[in-house]
């Protein structure tokens, strides 16, 4: 199916009623993966812009990368950026991810969909090497009950598992529906 095609009939499926109400879904957690293929990622942004403006539903959009640094404000991009000179990218990461797996990154996401009918959530890919995919599904499970949260995910998802850039496979997610 042509990219923009998909995206279309996306942005007109969300708006209706049986989706925003959840119906349909059997008791499972609202989780959509929306992916594509990475080469497409700008069109997707642009789309997500867009849309997220135009629909006559409230829609959040979470970039993944932007949370993450704001994650770190009392650390400046500077002082990441010389951490990661003076010790490498792999100290970086290492000291970065504590972080990240602390829930902290949940959290916020969970305060973020408290306001709003649809998360959409961005930036799997510029953040791939910190934030596993299926581990932040998992862990929202247990904050994000009631607001649908579609994940826009640059590679495949076949319901049974995620490969990211459709080169790198992730341990098993099966309880995201594909869109």
């Amino acid at each position: 199916m042509d990219i923009q095609k998909k995206l279309d009939r996306f942005f007109e499926e969300i708006q209706k009623e049986d989706f925003l109400k959840m119906r349909g879904l059997g008791n499972e957690v609202p989780y959509f993966v929306f992916d594509y293929e990475p080469e497409y990622e700008i069109i997707i942004r642009k789309s997500i812009k867009y849309h997220s403006e135009k629909l006559p539903v409230e829609v959040k959009v979470l970039n993944l990368f932007e949370m993450m640094i704001d994650l770190f404000e009392d650390i400046t991009l500077d002082g990441l950026k010389q951490f990661e000179e003076d010790e490498g990218t792999e100290e970086l990461f290492d000291a970065m991810r504590p972080t990240l797996e602390e829930e902290t990154l949940v959290e916020r996401i969970g305060e973020e969909a408290e306001n709003t009918q649809i998360l959409l959530i961005t930036g799997i890919g510029s953040v791939f090497q910190l934030i596993r995919t299926h581990e932040l599904l998992n862990q929202l499970h247990a904050k994000v009950t009631n607001t649908p949260v579609i994940v826009f995910y640059p590679g495949t998802y076949t319901g049974q598992g995620l490969s990211l850039f459709n080169r790198f496979d992730s341990n098993g997610y099966y309880r995201a529906f594909s869109i």
